[in-house]
């Protein structure tokens, strides 16, 4: 089990509770992890009710973030404050990403599996997902990309060991969180914006908890694609030189 392994959200934090809240909570408490969200939007339009404003909601789902974050353990929560909707892969959000990698230098991060194919999800959600896996495969471990982040704030290149993709459609890694539940719909339920049915959600989480955990022959378990970058292989070397 890794020691330490920072985290990088990349979009909704609570579609990444959604999914790897128990995860997260397991490498906390049992291997002494420590974890950095980072929410890339500000989830301003996230709602249906006319009566509240973008700049209501967008302080709302900050501060609810932070009830989540803590209830997970986190140690840092960084929001980058992009419109909801707007998500794009610019070079201001690529740089973003590689900063918040070359400064808490993960050895994994998690974040929403980009690819689909019988199935479609938010496009911020996408667009996260594919920025993260860019920032971490092809620029943080180059000092030639963004090299004012280390020529003027002081940061190095960094080079991220693995990826945890949550909501993928082809999981291959599955990690047991039996003992967990109870601490996922906590911090899930600090989103009182989004889930308005507490009883409710608590059900869904248990329900799909053991429905994933089928597969890989475990009651309540969390699944993920994982991709190796193996940043620095005689094979990585080759397509880089």
């Amino acid at each position: 089990m890794e020691r330490r392994v920072p985290e990088l959200d990349l979009k909704a934090a609570a579609e990444l509770l959604r999914v790897s809240e128990e995860t997260l909570a397991r490498w906390v408490r049992e291997a002494g992890t420590q974890v950095v969200v980072v929410l890339c939007t500000n989830g301003d339009k996230g709602t249906s009710d006319r009566e509240v404003s973008p700049a209501g909601l967008a302080s709302l789902r900050a501060a609810e973030q932070r009830a989540a974050s803590a209830a997970l353990g986190a140690k840092e929560t960084v929001m980058l404050g992009h419109p909801d909707g707007g998500l794009e892969d610019s070079l201001l959000f690529r740089s973003q990403l590689v900063r918040e990698i070359r400064r808490h230098r993960p050895e994994a991060l998690f974040c929403i599996d980009p690819y689909r194919s019988v199935s479609h999800t938010h496009r911020d959600h996408r667009m996260s997902g594919q920025v993260a896996l860019d920032a971490a495969f092809s620029y943080a471990w180059s000092y030639l990309h963004f090299p004012e982040q280390v020529e003027r704030e002081g940061l190095q290149p960094h080079r991220v060991g693995e990826a945890y993709l949550w909501g993928s459609e082809a999981p291959d890694a599955f990690v047991d969180i039996s003992g967990y539940l109870e601490q996922k719909a906590d911090a899930l339920l600090s989103h009182a914006s989004q889930f308005p049915d507490p009883a409710g959600r608590k059900e869904r989480v248990a329900t799909n908890s053991a429905e994933t955990g089928k597969a890989a022959g475990l009651p309540y378990a969390e699944g993920f694609r994982r991709i190796r970058f193996n940043l620095g292989s005689p094979a990585w070397r080759y397509l880089h030189t």
